[in-house]
């Protein structure tokens, strides 16, 4: 595990991490500067109609996918260091490509590509706090970086805003270049963190390994879920409240602000209240908000309503997501680290995907259909997180690996 002196309020934390950390709050404010506006670029340069931007976004979705899988395989094999400044330098050449160029299909391509080079980044940061965090510290490192992360989407789509009203070139431009910068700061100050092989019998790991681990394939299951779930509230809420209740698109643009604040405000103080506690029970917990949430809609039409309800889900969004990072990288073997969280990207990118579909079919049968169901899926996965505490594999290495 690499060590170094700490700049923050941990000393146990080294100041790897936090260089890591700031870096990404600055190159979540680049990459949100052009995502909240990507439909809209793409329509004015394609002059085509939302239902083909929904296709060429589909192609995107589908780069994001495979980029995940790829990135965690390739930091194994490659290291973590070397993912990184590879996703963002190419992620940089190719969006500040799509800034310039007019062709339909050389924008396509570059988008595709773009969905392909960014993803890569994540499973190779997530891989490398899981090498140079220690384990009771895993949880504490993950929030900090969901805080950073939602930090740098609040401040992104206010200033990405005021630069598209101008030109949209601009939002390219600046976010190609926090990517640039990023690349440099993780060259000059960030070392390989992948753990050195000691024998020719663990110098490979395969996804065939990952796929074994029975108890971490039931656990992606739930994340699937989870994802399916918790995609409802950005995917299908937003068409609920503008289709059938008749809202303006700023009143959910309000509830999305709400949700990155309340990361932002609470995910230290509900870290550290709930430090003694297992991954999987804060994860049971958590998605039983989102069941309350969910169900909250059920009670009423007001704004007043669903503030409350995307209160009461990001409430369960804080319990949720460290855990379920820290839960992965304990339980990954050094070697494969990088495929167990590119798996566990891939797991919830799915269920995510196919939560408009769910949401959109129950929907037109009625909201209330969706919302109750919407909501015993939720306690389904709460229920699938709190049994699997009780399993003995639950919090063990892969058993493939052990005495290797």
């Amino acid at each position: 595990m690499l060590r170094a002196t700490s700049w923050g309020p941990d000393p146990e934390i080294p100041r790897v991490y936090y260089i890591l950390l700031i870096g990404r709050f600055f190159n979540l404010v680049g990459n949100s500067l052009v995502f909240p506006f990507m439909t809209i670029y793409l329509a004015s340069r394609l002059h085509a109609s939302l239902s083909v931007v929904g296709v060429v976004m589909a192609f995107y979705g589908a780069s994001q996918v495979i980029s995940v899988l790829v990135g965690g395989v390739w930091s194994d094999r490659f290291g973590r260091r070397l993912v990184m400044l590879g996703s963002l330098l190419l992620g940089a050449l190719v969006t500040f490509g799509i800034g310039l160029v007019h062709n339909s299909w050389l924008l396509i391509t570059l988008l595709t590509l773009m969905g392909f080079f960014m993803p890569l980044f994540q499973p190779a940061s997530m891989a490398m706090v899981g090498d140079i965090i220690s384990r009771d510290r895993l949880n504490y490192a993950y929030s900090l970086m969901r805080m950073a992360s939602n930090a740098g989407i609040i401040i992104g789509p206010m200033l990405g805003g005021l630069l598209a009203d101008h030109s949209f070139f601009w939002i390219f431009a600046l976010d190609a270049l926090s990517m640039l910068l990023f690349s440099l700061v993780i060259f000059f100050a960030v070392p390989e963190s992948r753990p050195v092989k000691h024998s020719p019998s663990r110098q490979q790991g395969h996804m065939k390994d990952v796929l074994r681990d029975q108890a971490f394939v039931h656990f992606a299951g739930l994340w699937a879920l989870t994802g399916l779930v918790y995609s409802q509230l950005f995917m299908v809420v937003p068409a609920y409240l503008h289709i059938n209740l008749g809202y303006p698109p700023s009143v959910f643009g309000y509830l999305a602000a709400e949700n990155a604040i309340f990361v932002v405000l609470l995910q230290i103080p509900i870290t550290r209240l709930t430090r003694r506690m297992s991954h999987l029970t804060l994860m049971a917990v958590g998605v039983f908000f989102y069941a309350l949430g969910f169900w909250l809609m059920l009670s009423g039409r007001s704004f007043a309503v669903f503030a409350l309800a995307v209160f009461v889900i990001t409430l369960g969004e804080n319990f949720i997501n460290p855990a379920a990072s820290a839960w992965v990288a304990e339980r990954a073997p050094e070697i494969v680290r990088g495929r167990y969280m590119g798996f566990f990207s891939v797991a919830n990118r799915v269920g995510a995907a196919l939560g408009p579909l769910f949401g959109g079919i129950l929907l037109s049968q009625g909201p209330q259909w969706w919302l109750i169901t919407t909501g015993i899926l939720a306690l389904l996965a709460a229920q699938g997180y709190w049994r699997f505490r009780h399993h003995s594999y639950s919090s063990c290495h892969n058993p493939h690996f052990i005495n290797q």
